[in-house]
């Protein structure tokens, strides 16, 4: 059988040799002669005639080879190129063409660059301003056989792209380079030649339709075609029967290509990928294209999409081409796969890229992933300009020419939050429909930031809410906005943590699918460790200053563990956002803004992942996919605190968007957090089919039993598979009356004469400062993490005249601490913390020594690193105080609020409660009196 195997395979190479015959070609990769055109007076001075002082290698930048400006700026915006150039730059190359290339079409290929002017001698060639596809010049009648050179001015400078800060080019991302990536090469052909191949599937009738062009500068009359098929499934390669006919030339010809049985769909499941090659001849002239396509289909179901029939969940990330050590994005498959394996293991089976769309290599690593694609148009902002539109226009047809038959691209999009001149965005888009329907098409990512209705032609919706209800939580379909954007920031800040949240009324509005924007958005405290990662072409300085900011503030040794606190509270809320859009009934899916660093726009440190794929270890990929996979497994329940006299419900609900209908029995389990089981039990015989939502029982527990403080864990999974999901639940004895106060204990509101007086007489005091008393000196309480980053929405909101963000990112804490006994905690923030940080300030106590830590601390943001305090505790002169700066005794409602006031006085009873760190009455009073 191997030995079968070896023939067949022998064959395929032979024949594809065969096929590269009919072209050949000039690599062009290798060392270039280079000139920066500082001053502007290159093609003045007709550079394009004579030989370049330096070198370069090419593929490459100005960046990877070390020319331009040594870049002195210390922004903290975003990353800092080492070597930043942006304006004209010349290559120069000669080249020998040989005899056998004499009478031939020629073509220059420069897979990806800027704007360019090409010169073969002394001959101007043409232009191109394609950005996100292969520049492509025709030089046949410049390049007779003998010695050339080719001359390219490439021009990076942003005044020629006014497409806004889109990421095909902005230093928040892969940098304004200037150069050519990607392959660069002379591709020589017979002058009657196939100018473009499409493939159009036909799933139903298990058939291709074709679409051949050809430019026939030798006007042949007739056309022998033949159509060769190969199937490559599980990295065996099969050729398929080849199709032969002759017909009248036509400058477009239609024809079709019946698989029948071989046709085998393509998902994220499983990926065949075909080859059609398309070989015409006539006599002595030969040419052949290969193109690679997919049999599948990708649709709007309702208000969610399907592939190939069946109703799939996007579950997306969003890409930003944030590659550090190059600048810009691979340009081979290898490494794509690399950055999807990855994604995928975190349960990712989408990508929107970010006002850019990703070299070939990326599609066809997406191809044979089975990754769902976005591309976008780069651009972001109002497109009133009709030359601008225009461009544009001319960017889409070559992006859907060099892309359109890949498998994996599904989605397009014209752009990032364009908030005006959307005419011309729909004249662009019904002409890119009608060019090639094989995506599906909207009207923008986040247009008018969600507020702008969809017009006709668009067939799915990317926002952040619905246009309906104005700012209401209701149009929301994301967990978090900024505050210049939503009230204190939307849902997961304002509304008591629950398992029950979803966008239905949100959904229930629209009549096409939602694919919820940039999700999370859930900044994270960075280990300034990650800095000696980058030895590319940018330089993290942005995160040296931040790390020295830390260090001026006492404070920097802390960098890991606060990273380890902010991010464990970030996973959590992931997973709350996740599970939301999840659990929404008809929802399309979501992108996450995101599963990595975006190290731009202010250094929104906001990925469980780093800029460079690596995971800040704050949550395994298994831990993630419980929320965030084809099969999700759910609880709905209404809060995660309880008292003892209450009971829990909760409904158990799965999401099944695989590839099969699950038929098993469904373990849940209650436990507390040493493993010990209190309650389990199995819904027998589940049938869940691959159609979304399906309900599977309800869980109720009865706590009367439950005499101590509990943090619990409620599992659920599905028996001998990975799908399984996990919630803590909090349970505390219930409180008849109010906490007992010793008489040993004074509880007071302010830090007044008698207060001090008590304190240096040697009595214990518990502080609850008053807000309007710090609010001078402190920072409201806020639930989530930060959004994005502080320092660009703070002006934002300051812009818009919106109350500003606290900017904090979760709380610090031993668990360990006696103060803890009674009330059982992480080191980190989850969510029984809810009602007592919003009814809290964190103070400022950045004059306390460096030593000094709260015994709650409050994680500031990276730009401001104040030393923030919850719960802490002094020694003023005999006496022994401690502060508590959220209101427990005014939310007696709240079990949770209650059983940590008990916990404290418990502690502040005990012989434990002996405060190291000695404060004069004056210190004290400077702390809590600012001005």
């Amino acid at each position: 059988m191997k030995y079968i195997y070896m023939l067949l395979l022998i064959a395929i190479i032979s024949c594809k040799t065969e096929k590269e015959q009919y072209r050949k070609t000039i690599n062009l990769q290798g060392e270039w002669q280079f000139a920066l055109d500082t001053a502007n007076v290159g093609l003045k001075e007709k550079w394009y005639l004579s030989d370049l002082k330096d070198k370069v290698e090419l593929p490459g930048t100005t960046d990877t080879n070390k020319k331009g400006l040594l870049n002195q700026d210390t922004t903290t915006m975003h990353l800092n190129r080492v070597y930043k150039y942006e304006g004209i730059a010349w290559y120069r190359k000669k080249v020998t063409i040989p005899e056998n290339f004499n009478n031939k079409h020629i073509q220059l290929f420069l897979e990806r660059s800027k704007s360019s002017k090409i010169w073969i001698d002394s001959m101007y060639v043409g232009t191109s301003q394609l950005l996100q596809s292969p520049q492509m010049f025709d030089v046949s009648n410049h390049l007779s056989p003998g010695d050339h050179s080719i001359t390219i001015q490439i021009n990076n400078d942003l005044k020629l792209t006014p497409y806004g800060n889109v990421h095909i080019y902005s230093d928040d991302s892969q940098t304004n380079w200037n150069g050519i990536i990607g392959n660069i090469q002379l591709e020589v052909s017979s002058k009657t030649y196939i100018e473009n191949l499409q493939v159009y599937p036909d799933i139903d009738k298990k058939k291709i339709e074709i679409e051949l062009n050809i430019n026939n500068q030798l006007n042949i009359e007739k056309l022998d075609i033949e159509l060769q098929v190969f199937k490559t499934l599980n990295n065996k390669t099969t050729q398929l029967k080849s199709k032969q006919l002759t017909i009248n030339y036509q400058p477009i010809i239609k024809l079709e290509y019946e698989l029948n049985d071989t046709a085998i769909l393509w998902d994220e499941y499983q990926q065949p990928i075909y080859h059609l090659t398309a070989i015409i001849t006539n006599g002595a002239i030969k040419d052949a294209k290969t193109v690679s396509f997919g049999m599948r289909n990708f649709e709007v179901d309702g208000t969610q999409f399907s592939i190939n029939g069946r109703k799939t969940f996007l579950r997306g990330k969003h890409d930003a081409a944030v590659f550090p050590l190059t600048g810009y994005p691979p340009m081979n498959v290898e490494d794509w796969i690399k950055v999807y394996k990855i994604a995928k293991s975190y349960g990712i089976n989408h990508y929107r890229f970010h006002s850019y769309c990703p070299p070939e290599a990326a599609f066809t690593a997406a191809d044979r992933e089975g990754i769902y694609l976005q591309a976008e148009l780069p651009f972001w902002g109002g497109l009133e300009s009709d030359t601008i539109a225009q461009t544009i226009k001319e960017e889409g047809i070559a992006m859907l020419k060099a892309y359109g038959n890949h498998p994996s691209f599904v989605m397009f999009s014209p752009g990032n939050e364009i908030w005006s001149g959307h005419d011309n965005v729909e004249k662009n888009l019904l002409a890119l429909k009608s060019s090639d329907s094989r995506p599906l098409y909207t009207m923008g990512s986040n247009n008018n930031i969600g507020y702008l209705e969809p017009r006709e032609y668009s067939e799915f919706f990317v926002g952040a809410r619905t246009p309906y209800k104005k700012d209401s939580i209701l149009t929301h379909t994301r967990l978090t906005h900024a505050y210049a954007d939503s009230n204190e920031g939307g849902i997961l800040n304002t509304q008591t943590p629950s398992t029950t949240v979803n966008f239905n009324y949100a959904v229930s509005q629209m009549k096409q699918p939602i694919v919820s924007h940039e999700i999370g958005q859930y900044q994270i405290f960075p280990d300034y460790k990650e800095i000696d990662k980058y030895t590319g072409v940018v330089r993290a300085t942005n995160l040296e200053v931040f790390r020295d900011r830390l260090k001026n503030a006492g404070m920097e040794s802390m960098d890991s563990i606060f990273q380890k606190a902010s991010g464990k509270w970030s996973a959590l809320c992931y997973k709350a956002e996740m599970e939301a859009a999840i659990r929404t009934k008809g929802m399309a899916g979501f992108h996450l803004l995101d599963l990595q660093d975006f190290p731009g726009q202010g250094t929104a440190l906001v990925g469980i992942l780093d800029a460079f794929m690596d995971s800040k270890n704050v949550i395994t990929p298994e831990d993630w996919k419980q929320s965030c996979n084809d099969v999700v497994l759910l609880l709905e329940f209404p809060k995660y605190c309880y008292s003892n006299k209450e009971k829990f419900y909760a409904k158990a609900v799965a999401a099944n968007y695989s590839n099969t209908t699950i038929n098993s029995n469904i373990n849940w389990e209650l436990k507390k957090q040493d493993g010990t089981t209190l309650k389990k039990d199995t819904f027998l015989n589940s049938k869940i089919p691959n159609e979304g939502l399906s309900s599977i029982g309800e869980i109720n527990i009865d706590f009367s039993s439950i005499n101590k403080v509990e943090k619990l864990i409620v599992e659920i999974k599905i028996p001998e598979t990975e799908y399984s999901n996990s919630y803590p639940i909090w349970v505390y004895p219930s409180k008849e009356n109010d906490v007992i106060i010793p008489e040993n204990i004074t509880v007071a509101k302010k830090l007044n004469n008698q207060v001090l007086a008590q304190l240096e007489a040697g009595e214990k005091v518990l502080l609850f400062p008053q807000t309007e008393d710090v609010k001078n000196n402190s920072f409201a309480g806020h639930f989530p993490p930060e959004f994005w980053n502080y320092g660009m929405f703070k002006g934002i909101s300051e812009w818009v005249k919106k109350p500003v963000s606290p900017g904090t990112l979760g709380l610090l804490m031993d668990p360990e601490h006696k103060i803890f006994n009674d009330f059982p905690t992480d080191f980190y923030t989850n969510w029984q913390w809810f009602s007592i940080i919003k009814a809290s300030n964190s103070i400022i106590l950045d004059s306390t020594s460096k030593e000094y830590k709260p015994i709650v601390q409050v994680i500031d943001n990276l730009e401001r690193n104040h030393k923030l305090g919850l719960v802490f505790e002094f020694k003023i002169g005999k006496g022994k105080l401690l502060v508590c700066m959220s209101q427990l005794n005014k939310i007696k409602d709240k079990p949770e609020a209650i059983q940590l006031y008990q916990s404290i006085i418990n502690y502040m009873d005990s012989d434990s409660f002996n405060p190291s760190y000695q404060i004069s009455s004056v210190e004290l009073e400077s702390i809590f009196n600012k001005k």
